[in-house]
């Protein structure tokens, strides 16, 4: 029996939701091989990433083994660094030899975006995967242990400024829990640092922060912040970035030690190197299937592709909510393409959105409702724990999410 072999590269929400989709539909067809590829042997739940720099969630508790998933289902991991894909002969080079496909689903995510800004990529702490979190939260702790000890005042200010450029939901969650974590723990271990010398400025290109929800819900988002003591930065772009220097557009420059780069994300270099129609970001144009038009049977999802929303008039936001659609849409349009049936269009149905602003405090809306403060902050922990895979994780991060309620967050900094 000859069997039909789907390949989907990438492990993160729309990966793996492809893979468990697919595993779901084709259960009963013993023909269809299903096989998932990435570098790591763990899904990462990243809306989770700014608890762990800020100590409220243990970093194991916001992975789960992809093994453990693909042994109770119908699909194949193997543990492959992705280098090249050959659309015209349907193969993928890996680090340990190439693979065929008949079937293609492109999930590999993105890398930060730089914007071409000098010195960014080489001078400033990236946000995106859990080394980056425990990388970020151990410099931070490194930072009061020489603040305290300095007594130099300009140099202690530099020490205790973090800056971050890039207002949306990662950059502002990640501000609020830094937030907390400085004014709520740090300054009680080390009592001859004052709140008032922690810094903590927030830069945004634009004019507004937190571009998924309302113009009202951000405009409150912005209030809150600045009532924290957050110095927000509105249409302040970085151009240039030096050895303990951020340089912006207007001229002026702030002496840091810190500088958080969560400003934007752009396609991952495998897709970047498609000969097919791409945008500015890298991220490979699809049809209404989400497939590359010149090559049926392969396609593009999360932030891999760019797939426009008719209502919107633009592209679809690189989101898990936007990743999770299309992999579904993708698993049932491959099932039903191998039964020999048409594909169905895909259509994005927005559910809403939800951002953390620090202990007890919130913005967001779902299904039409706007909610802030802690109702806001109470559903967006209610929602993302449900969305964990596993109830071992669940468990695990509910339980950390106690001990915090009770206890101070831990501040010891481990390397290894």
């Amino acid at each position: 029996m000859m069997r039909r072999r789907i390949v989907i590269l990438g492990a993160g929400f729309g990966g793996l939701t492809t893979a468990l989709e697919l595993a779901r539909r084709l259960r009963r067809e013993p023909r269809a091989e299903v096989l998932l590829l990435d570098a790591h042997n763990f899904h990462l739940f990243s809306p989770m990433l700014h608890e762990v720099t800020s100590g409220s969630v243990e970093p194991r508790h916001v992975v789960w083994p992809i093994r453990g998933l693909g042994r109770r289902t119908r699909f194949t991991f193997e543990r492959r660094q992705v280098r090249a894909i050959d659309l015209d002969a349907r193969k993928i080079a890996t680090d340990r030899d190439e693979i065929g496909y008949e079937y293609l689903v492109i999930a590999l995510g993105s890398t930060t975006n730089y914007y071409g800004v000098r010195g960014a990529a080489e001078r400033t702490l990236a946000f995106k995967t859990l080394p980056d979190a425990v990388r970020l939260r151990n410099h931070i702790l490194e930072m009061f242990e020489q603040a305290v000890d300095e007594r130099d005042p300009e140099r202690r200010r530099r020490l205790l400024t973090f800056i971050l450029v890039g207002a949306g939901c990662t950059g502002v969650e990640l501000a609020t829990e830094l937030h907390d974590l400085a004014r709520r723990t740090l300054v009680r271990h080390y009592p001859r640092l004052a709140a008032g010398e922690v810094r903590i400025v927030l830069a945004e290109a634009t004019g507004r922060i937190i571009p998924c929800v309302s113009d009202q819900l951000a405009a409150l988002g912005l209030t809150k912040l600045r009532e924290k003591g957050i110095e927000v930065r509105l249409h302040a772009p970085v151009v240039g970035v030096g050895d303990g220097l951020v340089e912006f557009q207007d001229g002026e420059k702030l002496t840091t030690d810190t500088l958080i780069w969560t400003a934007g994300v752009k396609a991952n270099p495998v897709v970047e190197a498609l000969p097919v129609e791409k945008d500015k970001l890298g991220r490979v144009i699809v049809n209404e299937h989400l497939e590359i038009p010149p090559f049926p049977g392969v396609f593009a999802i999360g932030d891999a592709s760019h797939s426009r929303d008719s209502r919107l008039q633009d592209a679809l936001p690189p989101t898990a909510q936007v990743a999770v659609q299309q992999a579904r849409a993708v698993a049932q349009n491959i099932a039903r393409d191998l039964r020999g049936r048409a594909k169905e269009p895909f259509t994005y149905r927005h559910r809403g959105d939800l951002v953390s602003l620090g202990i007890g405090d919130g913005v967001g809306e779902i299904a039409g409702l706007a909610f802030s403060g802690l109702p806001a902050w109470l559903l967006w922990r209610s929602v993302f724990l449900t969305r964990l895979i596993g109830w071992k994780n669940r468990i695990r991060v509910a339980l950390d999410w106690l001990v915090g309620a009770f206890f101070e967050r831990d501040v010891a900094k481990l390397e290894w």
